[in-house]
C-alpha cells in the first residue's frame, strides 16, 4: 500500500482527527482480496491510520501493564459495572433531590433496585438448578440474611434498619 495523502476529519464530538490515507494500486486482480475487503465494486482499498491515536492507545496500554496503576484500573472493573447498569438498565442518571443526606437516600434506593434484580435473578437461576458457577454462589450468599427478613417480616422491615 502507497502513502495517498493527508486526511483532516472532525468527529460527532467535534474534535479533529488527522489521518493519513493509504490506497492499494491494483486490487482487481490480487490473490487475497476476498480475504482484505468485502466490497463489490473496482474501487481499490483504502487504509485510514490515526498514529496519535495509536500512540496514545499504547501509552494507555502500558500503563494498564504497569502494577501500580494496573491495580487502580482492577478497583474500577469493581465498582463502575454497578454504576453503569443504573445508567443503561434502570435509567437512573440525575439525582432528583438536593442535599447530601436526601442524595445518600436516594442512592440507597437505587442500589437496593440493583440488589432486587440480582436476587430475582438469582431465585430463578436456583429454581431450574442452574446456578453451577461458585463464584455467583459466593456473591449471592450475603444476600440470604436480606431474603430472610424479607420473607419473615415483610418488605416493611427493611426501612427500619435505614
Amino acid at each position: 500500500m502507497k502513502f495517498k495523502r493527508y486526511s483532516k476529519r472532525i468527529d460527532k464530538y467535534g474534535l479533529k482527527r488527522n489521518l493519513k490515507l493509504y490506497e492499494c494500486e491494483s486490487c482487481k486482480n490480487c490473490p487475497i482480496r476476498s480475504s482484505c475487503t468485502k466490497a463489490k465494486s473496482d474501487k481499490n482499498r483504502v487504509i485510514q491510520k490515526n498514529y496519535n491515536w495509536e500512540y496514545f492507545k499504547a501509552h494507555a496500554k502500558a500503563l494498564i501493564n504497569a502494577e501500580e496503576t494496573g491495580k487502580i484500573y482492577k478497583q474500577r472493573k469493581i465498582v463502575e459495572p454497578a454504576f453503569g447498569n443504573l445508567k443503561a438498565n434502570l435509567s437512573f442518571t440525575r439525582f432528583s433531590v438536593r442535599g447530601k443526606d436526601k442524595v445518600i437516600n436516594e442512592l440507597g434506593f437505587a442500589l437496593m433496585a440493583i440488589n432486587i434484580r440480582k436476587l430475582t435473578a438469582y431465585r430463578q437461576l436456583k429454581s431450574t438448578n442452574e446456578l453451577k458457577n461458585k463464584d455467583l454462589k459466593m456473591i449471592f450468599s450475603f444476600l440470604n440474611p436480606c431474603f430472610f427478613i424479607l420473607e419473615t417480616f415483610g418488605s416493611a422491615s427493611l426501612f427500619h434498619f435505614f
